[in-house]
């Protein structure tokens, strides 16, 4: 049976210990509803699944990645948020819903460290939803480039083109083809993250949306 879509957190959380092409950083999520009524119950959970980690506080708003809008950009998402800030930087991601749906959602993960590469992949032409694969990509430490519209590079290829993608593809391609696959070959993008640890480099995705 194929995945359907959800929030950005649940998604997420969906596909942990189903996705085999790439990781999926720890994660914890709570609704608007929750943290309003339990801050502190809230933080306690986080601090016992981060410890002393640095952290981003991301947006997981019910208006983000629908089928018919992504919103993508329109919310707030908190880079190397320590624990001294933790309180009031989600209360900032919540401001930024305006008004937040109760059932609206954060998501707190682990900041990746050693970022070599960033970017978002498509598994169809953005502009005219053709069969074709498209990374938008930049080297280097900082995620939010491309989503941020500061920059970046694109590669692109036809889905069925008999030429092997460059090699710094490969594994961005299984991801998208894996994607595919679990969700019945909906159209998408995702978002990912590539790290170096010693030797090995380690594909991270960090959000998935139709």
């Amino acid at each position: 049976m194929a995945l359907v879509f959800s929030t950005k957190a649940r998604t997420l959380d969906s596909l942990k210990g189903v996705l085999s092409s790439a990781q999926i950083a720890p994660l914890f999520f709570f609704s608007v509803e929750q943290w309003c009524s339990s801050k502190t119950e809230c933080l306690s959970k986080i601090s016992a699944a981060f410890g002393s980690s640095s952290l981003i506080i991301r947006s997981s708003c019910g208006r983000e990645d629908a089928v018919n809008s992504s919103n993508a950009g329109a919310f707030l998402s908190l880079p190397n948020v320590d624990h001294s800030n933790l309180e009031v930087s989600i209360d900032k991601v919540i401001a930024s819903y305006g008004d937040a749906d109760p059932a609206d959602e954060v998501l707190v993960q682990p900041m990746l460290t050693d970022v070599i590469r960033s970017g978002v992949a498509f598994t169809h032409d953005p502009n005219t939803c053709s069969p074709y694969r498209v990374v938008n990509w930049s080297d280097g430490n900082d995620t939010s480039t491309v989503t941020s519209g500061a920059g970046g590079s694109i590669w692109q290829q036809a889905a069925n083109c008999s030429i092997s993608p460059p090699s710094i593809f490969v594994p961005i391609i299984s991801l998208l083809n894996e994607l595919l696959e679990l969700y019945d070959h909906i159209p998408l993008d995702c978002e990912f993250s590539l790290t170096c640890d010693g030797n090995n480099q380690i594909l991270w995705l960090l959000q998935v949306r139709p």
